[in-house]
């Protein structure tokens, strides 16, 4: 499919992350937020105290990262948030899984929360691609309060800056190309019905109370439009729901996203570009794909060409997969194609091969 750019987004980069850092390095001093805002995700360490808390963000800090999108209890990201405060205009976000439930004990005790594929096997006991994948139905009531629930359990700390949705969507349909290529060594050249979920009884019962008729009474549903449209309005009413509750508490949200709205509708469904979120963080990586790094900027371009900046607009780099040299021309890309910000996965991975450096002199040229 061609895609051709019918305008040029005019962008105002946008405030996310804080006030430069404060004393002790050279540096000039800003009275607004990084007009880039810089930030990492990264899993909690259940066992670090404030203290080392508060050590191990010092080197991202002077590199200029101010936000930390943390995956852990909302206890331990308690911690996060206190140690935080030892650094002018750090931010954390509470990173947490929404639809895939993983090692939950409490939505596996409940199997009929589960989706399921085309087949009709329960994503309880059958793993698509690997084991920690662990779907839940958006349509059943009572998973999805579980889920509201978890995230009013985030929204619920003191000083949070954002409740962060992640695998907030359905299992992968069709992966990307490099996944299939050289990590699972399979070709989904169709929609393949062990992967393709949302078939849940529930789910096809509220179908067919509309439309009079089950998805699967069709030869090939996932060509059916109005089947695409309402697995993608089951995902999107209860993120607006979450995001509801969530404001009534004071706080953001934010969801790490795939790439760009086609891509993400078609292969996951999930339509984030309707989505009523603050920040929107598309995970813009390329090597999943077999993509150069021009596609990056082809990425953002199509996801501002239906926000319009909404929402905060941050681009999300895989930086195990690329060198330090590569890691800023995707940062500069990503800033140049209208990205009000820059997250990097992970935060480990910076600390190797220079790639700190290459954030230090990101927030050097667009925020200072």
């Amino acid at each position: 499919m061609k895609f051709t750019n019918l305008f040029v987004a005019l962008v105002c980069f946008f405030s996310l992350a804080v006030q430069p850092l404060s004393a002790g390095k050279k540096k000039k001093v800003q009275n607004q937020e990084q007009k880039i805002a810089l930030g990492v995700w990264d899993d909690v360490d259940t066992n670090a105290s404030v203290e080392s808390l508060i050590l191990w963000m010092k080197p991202f800090d002077e590199a200029g990262i101010k936000n930390y999108y943390m995956c852990g209890s909302p206890e331990v990201v308690a911690r996060y948030i206190e140690a935080a405060k030892s650094y002018k205009g750090a931010k954390v976000h509470a990173w947490m899984f929404t639809v895939n439930a993983p090692g939950d004990s409490v939505a596996l005790a409940h199997p009929e929360w589960f989706d399921v594929n085309r087949i009709g096997y329960n994503s309880h006991e059958y793993d698509p691609y690997v084991k920690h994948y662990k779907w839940l139905s958006p349509s059943v009531p009572e998973a999805r309060q579980f889920m509201k629930n978890k995230a009013a359990s985030y929204a619920a700390l003191d000083g949070l800056a954002s409740v962060h949705l992640d695998f907030i969507r359905y299992n992968d349909a069709v992966l990307g190309r490099r996944l299939q290529q050289h990590k699972f060594k399979i070709q989904q050249d169709t929609y393949r019905a062990e992967y393709d979920f949302g078939y849940h009884p529930v789910a096809i019962e509220k179908f067919k109370k509309i439309f009079g008729y089950s998805p699967l009474d069709l030869q090939d549903p996932w060509m059916s439009p109005e089947w695409l449209q309402f697995r993608l309005n089951e995902v999107t009413s209860l993120v607006n729901e979450i995001v509801e509750a969530t404001h009534a508490e004071g706080k953001l949200v934010s969801a790490a996203v795939f790439p760009y709205p086609t891509r993400a509708r078609m292969t996951v469904y999930q339509d984030w570009p309707t989505w009523k979120i603050d920040i929107v963080c598309p995970m813009n990586y390329q090597s999943f794909y077999s993509e150069n790094l021009e596609w990056i900027p082809f990425s953002i371009e199509n996801g501002l060409r239906e926000t319009f900046h909404k929402n905060k607009y941050v681009s999300g780099l895989f930086v195990p997969d690329i060198t330090a040299e590569e890691l800023y021309k995707a940062a500069k890309l990503s800033v140049e194609a209208g990205a009000d910000g820059v997250n990097f996965f992970n935060a480990r991975s910076l600390l190797k091969d220079g790639k700190l450096e290459v954030v230090s002199k990101i927030n050097q040229e667009y925020n200072l």
